[in-house]
């Protein structure tokens, strides 16, 4: 009797709060001893300054950093381990976690655990900002993350990490200077939102992670924006994917990648716009690709995918098609794409061109087997060998052929890329 009465003593006290702080009339000192005398569902609250310490939250409790909250890692270990269900840790700075990529250190870790909440903290000299390893149904949001300036980029972790992780929900975060911005590896069910990436190397990669939806991010300035790899099923609505121009900058890789939707994403000014390789399934719909060096680059694993009512223009070379790839479709319920060209005649006014626009260029398609050609891509003399293959065709051109061009551009894209 005298057990049960004692438990029931403990489910029924009252949550507290913990306070830690520098003053000479402290209650706890450090976030460490706050958090050894905390019980599930008590609140420490960390008041300004530097705390030199690294974290086991191993209880039910709210973490919340007043600003001025500072937590180091020193560079050793992961500053804020996470073992328990139903954490949130929120409005903290925490810095300098260790620099090994073997243990996958971070500012914060999660470890398999469910229902975490990672809220409004500012990450900086991470190795990985915020890392779910077998974390579930955690909200990981409005959180900075800074990577380690002074480390190379293969050196360096990645932003927010997610691994065997699904549930989750990642919204409204800033990435920048970390190895990939957002990882995902066998993590399916997620939804991504609101999200800005720039500075890093893969904005989005994606390794055998499945059903995941992808929403209002905008990825600028990386070396490639989304990188989708051995996925199926997964749903990009109204991103951009802007300004990745270095050697083989994609603005989305699709590899080994099938049912993917894209829709109204803005994919403007990348070396080459969307890079299909064993694409399967796919539709794209809806999207403006606007002003890349290749708009659609197509290998001949590509098949079966669909291509409809997308704004198609302003790019060096529109739709760069190997020899021997696979049919795609390049309409759908009798809408194709629009394409910008005054060649595409409307006499009956429907709206729909009335007869097929082929595309093809013979210069790309030598540039797609030798890409030191590339640097020749829109010149006078690539355009001057476009005209002579239309006029007297030598080459067996690989071309797509939508069948109901759209006259008239069909939408307004979702949002500009900030130039």
């Amino acid at each position: 009797m005298l057990v049960i009465s004692l438990l029931l003593v403990q489910v029924a006290a009252p949550a507290r709060t913990l306070v830690v702080s520098r003053g000479v009339d402290a209650q706890y000192v450090t976030i460490g001893a706050a958090l050894a005398a905390a019980r599930p569902g008590d609140t420490i609250r960390v008041r300004p300054g530097t705390y030199a310490e690294r974290l086991v939250v191993d209880r039910r409790v709210t973490l919340l950093g007043d600003a001025g909250a500072e937590l180091d890692g020193e560079h050793r270990g992961t500053v804020v381990t996470i073992t328990a269900d139903s954490v949130t840790i929120a409005g903290l700075v925490i810095r300098s976690s260790g620099r090994s990529l073997n243990a996958d250190e971070a500012a914060i870790k999660l470890v398999r655990v469910r229902g975490v909440r990672v809220l409004g903290n500012t990450i900086e000299d991470p190795l990985h900002g915020i890392y779910l390893l077998e974390a579930h149904d955690a909200t990981i949001r409005g959180n900075r993350i800074t990577g380690a300036a002074e480390l190379i980029e293969p050196r360096r972790g990645n932003g927010i990490h997610l691994y065997g992780s699904t549930g989750n929900r990642i919204e409204q975060n800033m990435v920048r200077g970390t190895r990939d911005g957002l990882y995902f590896s066998f993590a399916s069910g997620n939804t991504v939102l609101g999200n800005t990436v720039s500075g890093v190397r893969y904005g989005l990669h994606y390794m055998y992670s499945d059903d995941n939806l992808f929403e209002r991010n905008i990825f600028t300035r990386n070396a490639a924006g989304a990188a989708i790899m051995f996925s199926k099923r997964i749903t990009f609505r109204e991103n951009v994917f802007a300004q990745h121009v270095g050697y083989r900058a994609y603005g989305i890789l699709l590899q080994t990648a099938e049912q993917v939707v894209a829709e109204r994403n803005r994919i403007e000014g990348n070396l080459t716009g969307l890079f299909l390789d064993g694409a399967i399934g796919d539709v794209f719909r809806r999207n403006l690709i606007i002003g890349n060096g290749v708009g659609i680059d197509l290998l001949a694993s590509a098949e079966a995918n669909t291509f409809t009512e997308n704004v198609i223009t302003d790019n060096r070379v529109p739709v760069r098609k190997v020899l021997g790839s696979s049919e795609n479709a390049w309409a759908e319920a009798g809408r194709g794409n629009y394409w910008g060209d005054p060649a595409v005649f409307d006499l009956d006014r429907d709206g729909i061109g009335d007869r097929p626009y082929r595309v093809g260029d013979a210069f790309a398609t030598l540039a797609a087997t030798r890409p030191a050609l590339d640097l020749f891509t829109g010149t006078l003399a690539a355009r001057a060998l476009a005209w002579a293959e239309d006029a007297f065709p030598v080459f067996d051109v690989p071309r797509v052929e939508d069948p109901r061009p759209l006259v008239r551009r069909p939408f307004v894209a979702p949002r500009s890329t900030g130039r």
